[in-house]
């Protein structure tokens, strides 16, 4: 037992020693499902061909993001089906290069 663990700390070791990176968690963030932050918001403008809507949202904590109106890229054209303007809608969002794009857009369960 002490042996195996002896290998996983000099692996590690020689890892990082090696220019390997191990990304940090933000304060809260408890794993791989922690790139997901999720939000609430009301749909304003949507171009589904291009892939990309503006709505207002609300604040959205695990970003420490104020309330605030943008526009946002969808990470797939398919998750914008049947979305409209004027509706409250929940989504998801994710870092994806330098912006975070939406995954999951849903009209919000009343």
């Amino acid at each position: 037992m002490r042996s195996a663990l002896w290998l996983v700390v000099s692996m590690c070791v020689f890892s990082l020693g090696a220019g390997v990176t191990v990304p940090a968690l933000a304060a809260g963030e408890t794993g791989p499902a922690a790139s997901i932050h999720k939000g609430e918001g009301t749909v304003h403008r949507v171009d589904a061909a291009a892939g990309k809507l503006n709505m207002t949202h609300g604040p959205i904590k695990s970003l420490k993001w104020p309330g605030m109106t943008m526009d946002f890229r969808v990470k797939d054209k398919a998750v914008l089906t049947g979305i409209k303007p004027g509706q409250q809608v929940e989504f998801d969002l994710e870092k994806s290069d330098s912006q975070y794009v939406i995954t999951r857009i849903t009209p919000a369960r009343k």
